[in-house]
């Protein structure tokens, strides 16, 4: 069986005398069977079915039946033994192991240090964990992953920054280094109540800090804004019309201030943000290549790709579709087609149909549904500050024609329903179409979720639905309480209850423009009920344990694209991914479950991300061109500063407790309108 490398070279692997009988079978006391010796053939057939696309091994159960047992028959010695490991597998059987085997690209043994002694051969690759908690890899079932690893090196993070201070810094010093004719861009992934200050920056302070280099920041699809310099190089004036619903806010004399706000529509902004000069084709190949290397960083070994507004089929498929076919990928994509003519979705999902189907694909991209617009009528606001306008009444009808083709065709089908208003009149059509196409045959979730009532739940259950739930309440969720009420807030989305029915219920993050794609942000959301400004918004009843977040992260997510057979567990016979935590997920105090990354990444049996003490176990990182690149000063996601001074990559001071000298020594910044103080000298270079 061929192996997916990195790079080609790989740490030099720690090798024992030991010999391994070729079909001895080690299993776990709760499988009563001993194994008998296989021929070649028959195991080869095996192997191969373990690796047939949806549909195949996911429909026979066949990963079930082998993921009982602690190991399967080896064919040789394995290509990488983990010992020294506390292993959660999230496997019911087995919930927890010390040790693990790796045959190709998948786990062939788990159990303890003594077990996996005879699959130690002279080549095998063996690893200490050094006591280190293991986890599945870890699958955002609902991200922009495709879209987002465009312009991943291009943008400025203000993920995990802790102040607005520290965010206004890196603002100006990214203002000084980025070249003409590219802009300094932020593109979402933060909340103003993850600063210290609890507020978004202003016009001024953003002029300020990026003088004449064209800036675009844009927060949660609610609103951007653009200096001075945008304004000048996109022409806009007083005669500028509103963006498409969006208003263009302008001063007493009628020019525009550069603040667009999303009224009614985020299309808006997107094409706004369209209009800011991109990499070119092999620099956005080298971005995607490199957000994934973050998202394994994080512990992340698997996506599933929920399309967006201007991310057509096939022409914006065909990066990631090159890198696959080069064998470049380190992160597993499932993806989703999304309509992109509003009006026109039924023809765009007649044509993408002669063309590609559910299923296609490998374990490394595979094409699996539509959504999450299948119609763009009917859906809901992005983010919770804004009110909810009814769907027209034609949605219902063209619904209705959009649901039928794709339920007829076989097609696995997901829809954004933030509000129960909106999943109401969605489900009224799945009704109709499940009586005249059953739903059952294939797998459907509604996605986001936060108002869903009971009733609609039990309407889900009713047609064997599933429910998608991201975590951007984590960053929303003061806008959510003080529009809607807490009472409102203590059951958004009402986790317990779908729980408690029995529905499936998978989490992402809905990254990377609407939230951060962190992962661990919303493992901590999960637990705590804590926004990213530490203010608790969920009831007790609907917080869940470690081990049922990390399963919702896991194996849910798997199981959302019917791959629960393959992946999302740690069991043999499944794909070999999982990742071993800096620091113990089941022990830190709960408020640290967000400052959680992975030391180790292994993905199909190959090691893509190493750090610390297991650094030289990884492929090398390839640095990103040009040198003015963020992602070369910031890196991705910023982790939060716990005491005392820090400094972020490429040496800028960021803001920590106690490094403040008092507000004498905070630095005067001259803006437009009259001279202003960060709130802390600290982070002055």
């Amino acid at each position: 069986m061929k192996r997916f490398s990195l790079g080609g070279a790989t740490a030099a692997a720690t090798t024992t005398n030991l010999d391994t009988p070729r079909y001895r079978h080690w299993c776990d006391p709760a499988c009563a069977h001993e194994a008998e010796p296989e021929p070649p053939r028959r195991q080869f057939l095996r192997s191969s079915l373990g690796l047939a696309t949806a549909g195949g091994i996911a429909g026979m159960g066949l990963g079930g039946a082998l993921a009982g047992c602690a190991s399967t028959a080896p064919a040789g010695p394995a290509d990488l033994v983990l010992l020294n490991a506390r292993i959660a597998t999230v496997d019911p059987k087995r919930p927890r192991a010390q040790a693990l085997a790796i045959v190709g690209e998948q786990f062939a043994a788990v159990g303890s240090d003594a077990d996996m002694q005879r699959w130690i051969g002279p080549r095998t690759r063996v690893i200490d964990a050094q006591g280190r908690t293991v986890v599945p890899g870890l699958i955002d079932s609902h991200a922009h992953f495709i879209r987002g690893g465009l312009t991943y090196t291009q943008e400025l993070r203000w993920d995990g920054v802790p102040s607005l201070a520290d965010a206004l810094v890196m603002l100006r010093d990214q203002a000084q280094r980025t070249q003409p004719p590219h802009w300094v861009q932020v593109v979402g992934g933060f909340s103003p109540y993850q600063f210290r200050e609890k507020r978004l920056p202003t016009l001024q302070e953003i002029n300020a800090a990026t003088g004449d280099v064209p800036c675009f920041v844009m927060n949660l699809y609610d609103r951007a804004f653009l200096n001075r310099a945008a304004l000048r190089v996109l022409g806009f004036d007083r005669s500028t019309p509103n963006p498409i619903g969006s208003v263009l806010e302008k001063d007493a004399a009628g020019n525009p201030t550069g603040l667009v706000v999303n009224a009614t529509s985020l299309g808006g902004l997107v094409a706004l943000f369209a209009r800011v000069p991109k990499l070119s084709d092999d620099d956005q190949a080298l971005s995607t290549q490199l957000y994934m290397r973050e998202m394994n960083r994080l512990g992340l070994t698997s996506v599933v790709d929920a399309g967006g507004g201007g991310q057509n089929y096939p022409e914006h498929y065909s990066g990631i579709a090159k890198l696959a076919a080069e064998r470049r990928m380190t992160l597993r994509i499932s993806y989703n087609l999304f309509a992109q003519r509003p009006g026109q979705e039924l023809a765009d999902y007649q044509a993408w149909s002669q063309r590609v189907a559910p299923g296609q694909g490998d374990d490394w991209l595979r094409m699996v549904g539509a959504g999450e617009y299948i119609l763009w009528a009917a859906t809901d606001p992005a983010n919770f500050g804004k009110s909810v306008t009814p769907a027209p009444a034609i949605m219902e009808s063209k619904l209705t024609e959009v649901a039928t083709y794709l339920v007829g065709k076989g097609w696995p089908i997901r829809m954004h329903a933030s509000y129960d208003s909106t999943a109401t009149r969605i489900l009224d059509v799945l009704e109709k179409v499940n009586r005249e196409v059953p739903m059952k045959n294939v797998r459907w979730a509604l996605d986001h979720c936060e108002t869903l009532s009971p009733r609609s739940m039990e309407r889900v259950a009713a047609m064997g639905g599933r429910i998608a739930i991201q975590n951007r309440m984590s960053l929303d969720g003061e806008v959510f309480a003080q529009t809607w009420g807490r009472e409102a807030a203590a059951d958004a989305p009402a986790i317990g209850r779908m729980r408690a029915m029995g529905l499936p219920v998978a989490c992402g993050t809905d990254s990377s423009r609407a939230t951060s794609y962190n992962p661990w942000v919303s493992l901590h959301w999960l637990v705590t009920g804590k926004t990213m400004g530490d203010t608790r918004l969920n009831a007790d009843r609907n917080l869940v344990s470690r081990d049922e977040a990390l399963r919702m992260w896991t194996l849910e997510g798997a199981a959302l694209t019917g791959d629960e057979a393959r992946k999302g567990s740690i069991q043999p016979g499944k794909l070999a991914d999982f990742a071993l935590l800096s620091d113990d997920y089941f022990a830190v105090p709960e408020d640290d479950i967000r400052d959680i990354t992975a030391v180790l990444t292994v993905v199909g049996g190959t090691v893509v991300h190493g750090s610390g003490s297991f650094a030289a176990q990884a492929p090398a990182v390839v640095k990103p061109l040009p040198d003015w690149l963020p992602v070369n000063v910031y890196g991705g996601y910023q982790q939060r500063r716990k005491s005392g001074m820090a400094r972020a990559p490429g040496g800028t001071a960021m803001h920590g407790a106690g490094c403040c000298t008092g507000p004498a020594s905070a630095p005067i910044i001259v803006g437009d309108q009259g001279n202003w103080r960060m709130s802390c000298g600290c982070a002055v270079i």
